[in-house]
């Protein structure tokens, strides 16, 4: 039988190890460079940086690079998310992107990292204000999931574009309009009426 004593060591040492392993995830977090874009525009494979958010610090990793003729690619991810992004696919309609599946076609392997074993798709994008409601999902969408993480501080080349969702204004689809993300300021509006402008990142999800 255990004894106040041997309880209370015990209660202590638990404390005491918890506080070591919260202490090591923060410390180790704190270590890894801030995330730069053109050290970022440089990197290989495995670079890992770090962004400060309101939630705490995000890590952000190059998952892949890839070299096709005089073009890199480079896929991310955010490690708190799991989501991977794509590097940009380009300009496209939103009626293309959807219709043409453009996330999952192979012609655009090289911008996704020839990835297999991950399942590519267009992010979501409804505001947060939407969830559970007007059909959406009762969850953030994959834009909103990004902005909070630093998406605009890890990945460089954001800041002058506008990118589709695959989410239609208010979730009706003959207003003939989605929502969109903008690059510059990190605000998730409708209006990206497909009317080419628009460029398109893929997120990804290793398939389970």
């Amino acid at each position: 039988m255990k004894t106040p004593a041997i309880v209370a060591r015990l209660v202590l040492f638990t404390a005491i190890a918890s506080l070591g392993i919260a202490y090591h995830r923060t410390s180790h977090a704190s270590a890894l460079p801030a995330c730069d874009a053109q050290a970022i525009a440089k990197a290989g494979r495995g670079y890992v940086c770090t962004v400060k958010t309101k939630g705490g610090p995000v890590s952000w990793r190059v998952e892949v690079v890839v070299v096709s003729g005089s073009r890199t690619f480079r896929v991310f991810q955010d490690q708190k998310s799991g989501l991977y992004v794509s590097d940009d696919l380009g300009r496209h309609s939103h009626d293309s992107v959807m219709k043409e599946s453009l996330c999952a076609s192979p012609d655009y392997a090289a911008q996704k990292g020839n990835l297999t074993s991950v399942t590519w798709r267009v992010p979501s994008g409804y505001p947060r204000k939407l969830n559970g409601k007007k059909g959406f999902p009762d969850h953030d969408s994959d834009f909103v999931v990004l902005e909070e993480d630093g998406i605009r501080d890890a990945i460089p080349g954001l800041t002058t574009k506008w990118f589709t969702s695959s989410s239609e204004e208010d979730g009706d689809k003959s207003l003939y309009s989605s929502y969109g993300y903008d690059g510059e300021f990190g605000a998730v509006n409708a209006g990206c009426n497909g009317n080419g402008n628009v460029s398109l990142r893929c997120v990804g999800q290793v398939a389970q």
